[in-house]
């Protein structure tokens, strides 16, 4: 959190010190980024910021999307692979509470909804998917094409207002809205499928 604020009250500051690594900037915001979505506490809004005011609003996002979508894959795989003990290393037994009430009830549909509406927090729910049945070539096909109008919702959000602060700050909020929606209409369609 605090690098989130850090980060977001002052982006020239953070986004001088990413430029001055010249050609390796995407290695190190991989590097970076890979850490934050595998050890899904440490939070990777700090360096997604950075990246959006160091490259073009668009290039940015296509940065993101080819970045975190095989990360996703790989958070799923270690779930999938190791299961509950090494999760719960990786993230914590809080966040594994949260992972398995979230895990118990997720079928496609759901994780339709999580992709397309939660791509920001998509770390945990990788993780939650790789401990349930769900197909591996079923989640990977998700991944891939939910995060598309996942990627589009939150440049079309950012690129809403010329004060680049502004922008991240409503990408959050819009996040946190689309969060209450997926769990509604996930709670709806578990609703439905009682009946």
């Amino acid at each position: 959190m605090f690098l989130q604020i850090t980060v977001l009250s002052n982006p020239e500051k953070f986004t001088t010190w990413l430029s001055q690594f010249g050609p390796f900037v995407l290695v190190i915001y991989i590097l970076i980024q890979s850490l934050s979505v595998i050890i899904a506490p440490i939070g990777g809004f700090f360096i997604q910021v950075a990246l959006i005011a160091l490259f073009p609003t668009w290039i940015a996002f296509i940065i993101l999307y080819l970045t975190v979508t095989p990360l996703y894959t790989i958070n799923f795989f270690i779930a999938r692979k190791y299961g509950r003990p090494i999760v719960k290393h990786i993230i914590g037994k809080k966040a594994l509470d949260r992972v398995d009430h979230l895990a118990k009830d997720l079928g496609l549909s759901s994780l339709i909804i999580l992709k397309i509406f939660q791509g920001m927090y998509f770390d945990y729910i990788s993780y939650a998917v790789g401990l349930t049945q769900i197909k591996t070539k079923t989640f990977i096909i998700v991944n891939i094409l939910g995060g598309i109008p996942a990627t589009f919702i939150s440049y079309f959000v950012v690129t809403r207002f010329s004060n680049f602060t502004l922008g991240m700050i409503a990408w959050v909020i819009v996040a946190y809205l689309l969060l209450g929606l997926s769990i509604l209409i996930n709670h709806q369609i578990k609703k439905h499928n009682r009946i």
